[in-house]
């Protein structure tokens, strides 16, 4: 049964009113790739009514009252996207498509959809509160550099007048907030949350003033600094006017409680009301996500920031078993994976720390890879029934594939059963300078992955191709790099791509506070950027171009 979407199938289930609404600004998907689904499944776990408010109308108040007035607080995202990546290209063209949206029509969601649905929701009931949640707040919970707009932003907080925001993965901190609304206790102190108050905690790190850093790009410098060696581990506070923005570290996950949130009663389909498919949902059918969190803390990468750097891996066993669940008939499952498909089972030998990535400049001694433990997983999945065939829909990190003394072995294991024609994987780029400025490892074990892929697909007489995700334009990056990483790439793979990624500067990334200043937070450095869209769409091109013959 899915969660109600309108006031007559919250009747059917005795509810004159529900305890929370939830808005977003997707389809209503019931899958856990989904957070608005995750989200609305942990509640009703918890003996909450939940109901979903899908891209409501932004041009109409009304379409939030779908409910009523909710017991206790209306939950807002904007979906599974930021709404401004949603709806503008990096070249700042608006986008036709959509693919969270029935048909893939672009236009449903408005920019800055947060922000949006909770002033429609502040016209109708003043007096709700509103819990914020998803990329798009997780994103912008502190000052941040907004690309479309080309300029800083307050935290969203301030812009949404929500009473709450909720970063990351948002589990733990929903039924806790849920539970101390229904108790009538305050919301100051949740483990990775956000809120606004009158005084700082005693113990917290206070970063530049808000308006300092908007004002003074070395104020913005050392924000960024402290916000990154710290945010994990110790609340942080900035002063915004005459109030104090807090955010507290993230809570821990464990694989118990992860398998839980995985195993909960989802219909895996899109609700009924929608008559046209929703691109997103066919790609990820199929799809078994087996782990949170990324250690590579790439610089223009929202991950870490977002989930988390600590790995959380899923166990096998709830793993296999929704496999199982997916495959009634024959099915092909397309991905067992995460952010990086091979960084399931990633541990650390201490428990974390505050270092930025646990793989730059050099793999981290405390972390230990897995690499066995997947590629035995996948073997697993092999053998259960209905399936007729794992693949790597997500890609690898080359570069921890390649680590271990079993790492040639693994890999002609890894073509001979686990591959449907190309391997995705992404050097980014090839020039030293640009991959230093990304946070990402050198280029040369590239080249050892690429010879050692091409040898195991002739050992093994497969015809199988590597598909290289490229990036222009990224700070450091000028017409001279992308010249030489066109030939790098040429060389390695005979043939350019015919697409690649144009970089756009993502909210709160160190990136997008490279490309506003010019200057890596962390360590000074300066590069070049360059922001002129003619020359940007240049770069572009001397990537993509035809070869001649």
């Amino acid at each position: 049964m899915f969660l109600p979407v309108t006031k007559e199938e919250a009747l059917k289930l005795s509810w004159n009113n529900v305890d929370i609404v939830l808005v977003t600004g997707d389809a209503y998907v019931d899958h856990p790739s989904f957070g608005i689904a995750v989200i609305g499944r942990v509640l009703e776990k918890a003996g909450f009514s939940v109901g979903i408010i899908a891209m409501p109308n932004f041009l109409d108040p009304s379409s939030v009252e779908v409910f009523g007035r909710p017991n206790l607080f209306f939950g807002v995202t904007s979906g599974n996207i930021d709404s401004m990546l949603s709806r503008f290209t990096a070249f700042k063209k608006i986008r036709n498509d959509d693919p969270y949206i029935p048909g893939g029509k672009g236009g449903i969601k408005p920019s800055n959809a947060v922000i949006t649905y909770c002033n429609l929701i502040k016209q109708r009931f003043k007096d709700v509160p509103i819990v914020i949640g998803g990329i798009e707040a997780s994103m912008r919970r502190l000052l941040h550099y907004d690309f479309v707009q080309d300029k800083l932003r307050r935290s969203i907080m301030v812009d949404s007048r929500a009473d709450i925001l909720v970063y990351g993965m948002g589990e733990y901190q929903i039924l806790e907030i849920a539970r101390r609304l229904s108790g009538g206790q305050s919301l100051q102190g949740i483990p990775g949350t956000v809120t606004i108050a009158k005084q700082k905690p005693d113990d917290a790190v206070e970063l530049p003033t808000e308006e300092d850093a908007l004002a003074n790009v070395e104020s913005l410098l050392v924000m960024y600094k402290m916000f990154y060696q710290n945010f994990g581990t110790k609340v942080i506070a900035q002063k915004s006017g005459g109030r104090y923005i807090i955010h507290t570290p993230p809570p821990a996950v464990t694989r118990k409680e992860l398998d839980a949130y995985y195993e909960l009663p989802y219909e895996r389909k899109p609700h009924p009301m929608y008559k046209d498919t929703i691109p997103a949902f066919e790609m990820i059918k199929y799809s078994i996500n087996a782990h949170r969190g990324c250690a590579g803390g790439c610089s223009f990468c929202s991950l870490t920031l977002h989930q988390g750097k600590m790995v959380v891996s899923r166990s096998a066993d709830s793993i296999k078993q929704e496999i199982v669940t997916v495959s009634k008939r024959k099915v092909h499952i397309s991905d067992i994976g995460g952010p990086s498909a091979n960084m399931y089972g990633f541990t650390c030998a201490i428990g974390g720390c505050n270092r930025e990535s646990c793989v730059f400049p050099a793999v981290c001694k405390h972390l230990r890879l897995a690499t066995d433990k997947w590629l035995n997983l996948m073997e697993d999945a092999l053998t259960l029934p209905n399936v007729k065939k794992v693949s790597v829909g997500s890609g690898i990190r080359y570069d921890m594939f390649m680590q271990g003394s079993n790492a040639k072995k693994n890999l002609e294991f890894l073509v001979k059963h686990f591959i449907s024609g190309q391997l995705k994987i992404a050097p980014e780029h090839t020039d030293k300078a640009v991959l230093k400025a990304m946070r990402k490892v050198s280029a040369i074990p590239l080249e050892e992955f690429v010879n050692a892929f091409n040898a195991a697909c002739k050992r093994l007489g497969r015809e199988y191709y590597l598909v290289p995700y490229l990036m222009t334009c990224h700070p450091g990056s000028t017409d001279s790099s992308v010249y030489r990483m066109r030939k790098d790439i040429a060389a390695l793979f005979g043939y350019v791509p015919y697409q690649c990624q144009a970089f756009i500067p993502l909210p709160m990334t160190l990136s997008s506070i490279q490309y506003y200043t010019g200057s890596d937070p962390l360590t000074g450095e300066t590069f070049f950027v360059e922001k002129k869209p003619l020359a940007r769409k240049r770069q572009h091109v001397i990537l993509m171009k035809k070869l001649k013959n």
